[in-house]
């Protein structure tokens, strides 16, 4: 088999547009929620998505200014891991997500569907850890952490309502 080169750049920007998605259903639910409370922590969270998607930016600008492509995996599988995972995340690229916001009928439910997408999104970037240099791993794993405490604090909110 071929080796497949892997642009740690192409792995930012994706990450970037997950962020981003995530960043549009926040803030598209936060508008369309009655519950105070739902809508606090929805606009919370969209400011969260909104900082990851800068730190990608960003991290993209700092990592992939030298020298990006570096092989992988001679037979493409953290590759071909990370391209799928990035097509069945919930808030995937080819998602209406004004659609998805306009599909949920109440404050549990858009609660649910934002958590289905943070854990979709530790998934995407424990896949996104796997194929990048081991140099670079501690900050996608900053990263991980942070949605998996937005797990936790969407969870806790569901018990509350």
């Amino acid at each position: 088999m071929s080796k497949q080169n892997y642009s740690l750049s192409e792995a930012f920007r994706l990450a970037e547009a997950v962020e981003k998605n995530g960043l549009e259903f926040y803030t598209l639910a936060a508008a369309t929620v009655k519950d105070k409370k739902t809508k606090e922590i929805l606009l919370n969270l969209a400011e969260q998505e909104q900082r990851h998607a800068e730190l990608f930016a960003q991290m993209r600008q700092e990592y992939c200014a030298r020298e990006d492509l570096h092989v992988v995996d001679a037979d493409d599988q953290v590759l071909n891991y990370i391209q799928s995972v990035a097509a069945t995340h919930v808030f995937n690229l080819d998602k209406n997500v004004a659609r998805l916001v306009a599909s949920v009928q109440s404050p549990q439910s858009t609660l649910q569907l934002a958590l289905s997408f943070e854990k979709d999104t530790i998934t995407f970037f424990s896949a996104l850890k796997n194929g990048v240099q081991h140099e670079h791993r501690d900050k996608v794993e900053q990263l991980i952490q942070e949605e998996v405490r937005h797990v936790r604090d969407l969870q806790e909110a569901m018990k509350n309502l």
